[in-house]
């Protein structure tokens, strides 16, 4: 056993009286991810993406944080300007004096406070395949805290609920910081939830779970945006389910972090429910961030729509898997997966795989995936307008991701990752001025 794994096996060993929940299933959950040790590159869904990184470092469980902790990181760190309900966690932990339920009709809260005070522990994971991801058994099993955001029947949030996720690093050993969130929309709700990791510091590996579950007509919005610091491992996962009618809009947005992978796996299980997922991924130096999707039509007249774009800059590295899996007798749906991906240097690199299973023949599916550099023809039409090279090269990327940030209704947020692209531009305050 690789020395991390001896250090989870430790940590767990030390945590376990205070963690909250079952126990028993936190300790089966332990067992079977060191049982299966690290994901390798010998495995197909991991065979583009390296965790030897992790093999010899010492895991730690961050301890809960002073009570004065977060409030002027959140204030540095956050998203300023937004209108809503504010949850603040430190290395995982619930801030409550950071934090601010406000008032709304949602019930928010920590996830450890909700599992004390009686939230079933077997609700969690019941969306999520464990056996298929490795990772959210080491989540089940060490998780110390995280976020309940459920929306009862027919109530609408028009503002979003932010939860803050703020990571401190170590420079020594290697802090593995693991939030649960659930999110649940009751039959005719509508909710928007931002899930936003940041912090700075060393190194740190955040290990993010989040399950979702969308019931008969209602609506959920979900964003993921990541910016962690430089030398951080970021693993993430998103479980979604989508019954009747039910309507779920997903942006997963990746500027930090140094090794990033997010699996996302939706299951639309009941006619006339409908997915949206967008994606942007902009990297440079060394980074290396995957993407894997999945989305499984189970139920007949259900609809996806997903498009994930990708700006590599330096000696950055991406990768994409998207499958869509239509069952059997899952007739009359409609599926379309879009991966562009734009190079601005010629050391980085893009490995895309888009794929369709399908068992049913009445169907509209598509996929695509383009991998190349900036239109010649465009750079020689904004040249001729009297627009210089770097101008016209840094307004095309721009357009580029824009079409995915555009797409974000809720206003501070969309500005502020605007002005996150603008700033790794060579142009873009004179991009700032054109737009």
């Amino acid at each position: 056993m690789s020395a991390v794994l001896d250090s989870l096996r430790s940590a767990w060993t030390e945590a376990s009286p205070t963690l909250p929940g079952d126990g028993a299933r936190r300790a089966r959950a332990l067992e079977e991810f060191l049982a299966a040790g690290l994901p390798t590159v010998r495995e197909e869904d991991w065979k583009y993406t390296s965790l030897k990184r992790l093999d010899n470092r010492t895991a730690t469980l961050p301890v809960m944080p002073d009570a004065t902790a977060g409030g002027a990181l959140a204030e540095r760190l956050g998203v300023q300007g937004l209108d809503g309900p504010r949850l603040v966690f430190v290395n995982g932990h619930f801030v409550p004096s950071a934090s601010d339920a406000g008032d709304t009709r949602l019930e928010i809260g920590s996830l450890g406070a909700a599992l004390a005070a009686g939230f079933p522990h077997d609700r969690l994971g019941s969306v999520i395949d464990l056996q298929r991801y490795r990772f959210a058994q080491l989540n089940a099993a060490l998780f110390a805290d995280g976020a309940v955001v459920r929306a009862p029947r027919g109530v609408v949030e028009p503002r979003p609920v932010y939860l803050l996720f703020l990571t401190l690093g170590d420079e020594d050993a290697l802090p593995i910081v693991q939030p649960r969130i659930w999110i649940e929309a009751e039959a005719g709700a509508e909710l928007t939830v931002i899930e936003h990791h940041t912090g700075e510091r060393g190194d740190a590996l955040s290990n993010v779970v989040t399950e979702a579950v969308a019931h008969d007509n209602s609506r959920i919005t979900h964003f993921r945006v990541q910016e962690q610091a430089p030398a951080h491992i970021h693993i993430a996962g998103l479980n979604i389910r989508l019954e009747r009618d039910a309507r779920v809009h997903s942006h997963n947005i990746d500027f930090g972090g140094g090794l990033v992978r997010n699996d996302l796996h939706a299951r639309l299980v009941a006619p006339g429910a409908e997915l949206t997922l967008d994606g942007l991924y902009f990297t440079g130096g060394t980074q290396h961030v995957d993407n894997h999707t999945r989305v499984d039509h189970l139920a007949p007249q259900t609809r996806s729509t997903e498009d994930y774009r990708g700006v590599l800059d330096g000696q950055s590295r991406a990768v994409f898997n998207g499958k869509v899996l239509v069952a059997e007798d899952a007739q009359k749906i409609e599926a379309h997966q879009s991966n562009p991906n734009l190079l601005l240097n010629r050391r980085c690199e893009v490995d895309t795989k888009p794929e369709l299973e399908i068992y049913a023949d009445d169907v509209k599916c598509s996929h695509g995936a383009t991998v190349g550099q900036l239109d010649t023809t465009a750079l020689f039409y904004l040249r001729s307008r009297g627009i210089d090279a770097d101008t016209a090269r840094s307004l095309l990327t721009f357009a580029f991701a824009n079409d995915v940030i555009g797409r974000i209704g809720v206003e501070p947020l969309r500005e502020r990752l605007a002005a996150q692209v603008l700033g790794r531009l060579p142009e873009g305050e004179s991009i700032r001025e054109l737009t």
